[in-house]
């Protein structure tokens, strides 16, 4: 009997392991916490100080962000006006 191909099981076995091959590619680079380090300390204050009201760094020069398509509304309306 032929064993049935299921494409979305296929998608999500592909998606796992690229995921557990990034992570520990990353765990590789990285390295383990060393003895005494308190990871989650220092994570708990990073998020309080992101909550501090001190605006982020922007991450672009300011210029305002070329569109690459269309908006849903633009789409609907084309489609209202085309009907």
């Amino acid at each position: 009997m032929a064993a049935s191909f299921n494409f979305f099981t296929w998608i999500r076995e592909g998606v796992k392991q690229s995921v557990l091959m990034g992570v520990s590619d990353a765990v590789h680079a990285l390295g383990t916490p060393r003895e005494g380090d308190d990871v989650q300390q220092r994570l708990t204050a990073f998020l309080q100080d992101q909550g501090s009201g001190v605006p982020a760094p922007r991450l672009t020069d300011g210029s305002t962000r070329k569109k690459l398509g269309r908006t849903l509304q633009e789409i609907h309306a084309a489609n209202e006006k085309a009907a």
